[in-house]
């Protein structure tokens, strides 16, 4: 208790997004935890494609004024732990929290998304959603766990893939994860997408077999060229975003009877071809989050090496130099995977 005491008599930094494109520093009080909550001082936040999009003023479910960033690890002050926090916060008594499903619970709110997050010397979290992580795993790396937990999650809504050809639509962050899950729990062929042809080369060293840039061909047409109408047995949508056409060609070019899975996170409404839906029966299935299960797979699969974290964290840059690291993210959107924020 004596840490804590001392803690009361500081005061932190953190960094608040209060309009797009402007984010303030604050000095405030170190917040008391509460006695189901624990004070974790952050080592390291990765900056995700959801802070990107409310960084800009164009995420769905995210209004400024807010402090960002759900991808952290750091140390529990009481007991020195070194860790990592699901950033989830549910009501425990709705029909999806009662069975299991609590990633979609009808009030779920997200640290960083809805609740105050990790752009933040200190916070404090609810015990139950503290993980402890091995010496093995660096704090930067551990940033990891957390989209690594939404790219197993996506996997598992569509488990088994050991037998399956496999095209994913995007190689972001989560898509050059889920790429990485995906080889690790077997699947037969993958290929990926995308219109940068530096993410491209970077799928193929994670375990691509084929790579197609949509701005060199028609990617439906080169898929049933060298595949044939019954070659792709699953989809996974791994951009989002305002354009309609990864949905419909997700549609267009997998097999009849196949499934497809929206990990990304669209902004507006999107026309979708429903007639060919029906057509070729096939299933879409939303993925949101994940759950503990998840989060302890994520961290296993990253602690035996099969989550190659030096090919996704790009940069690691001061916590105070935040408004820097977007821009570079923004100027350098093609060359730069994943940008890191430590302390």
């Amino acid at each position: 208790m004596r840490i804590l005491t001392y803690l009361k008599m500081r005061r932190l930094l953190r960094y608040r997004l209060i309009a797009p494109r402007k984010i303030v520093a604050e000095n405030v009080v170190i917040p008391k935890p509460s006695k189901n909550e624990v004070l974790i001082k952050i080592k390291a936040c990765g900056i995700c494609g959801t802070d990107i999009h409310a960084f800009h003023g164009k995420h769905p479910f995210i209004t400024p004024p807010i402090v960002l960033g759900h991808e952290f690890s750091g140390v529990e002050v009481e007991s020195g732990r070194r860790v990592v926090v699901e950033p989830s916060v549910t009501c425990g008594k709705c029909y999806n929290c009662r069975s299991g499903r609590y990633n979609i619970c009808n009030e779920l709110k997200v640290l960083g998304c809805q609740l105050d997050g990790a752009f933040s010397e200190y916070i404090a979290v609810l015990k139950d959603k503290v993980f402890e992580i091995p010496e093995s795993i660096s704090f930067e790396e551990a940033t990891l766990v957390e989209p690594t937990a939404v790219a197993v999650h996506g996997v598992k809504k569509v488990y088994p893939v050991g037998n399956d050809r496999i095209f994913v639509f995007g190689a972001g962050p989560i898509g050059l994860l889920t790429i990485q899950v995906l080889e690790a729990y077997d699947a037969r062929e993958i290929i990926v997408a995308d219109i940068s042809q530096f993410r491209l080369e970077l799928a193929k060293e994670l375990g691509a077999h084929y790579v197609v840039n949509p701005r060199k061909g028609n990617v439906v047409k080169w898929v049933h060229e060298k595949f044939g109408l019954d070659g792709i047995d699953k989809v996974f949508e791994c951009v989002g975003g305002s354009q309609e056409s990864t949905i419909n060609h997700s549609i267009e070019l997998v097999r009849k009877g196949a499934k497809i899975l929206i990990l990304g996170v669209f902004q507006r409404k999107m026309p979708v071809n429903i007639a060919l839906i029906q057509d070729r029966e096939l299933e879409i299935l939303g993925s949101l989050m994940y759950t503990r299960i998840d989060f302890l797979e994520s961290i296993k699969l990253i602690q035996k090496g099969k989550i190659n974290a030096e090919k996704i964290v790009s940069k690691v840059i001061p916590m105070e130099k935040v408004c820097e690291a977007f821009e570079l993210i923004e100027k350098e959107r093609e060359k730069v995977v994943k940008v890191v924020l430590n302390f």
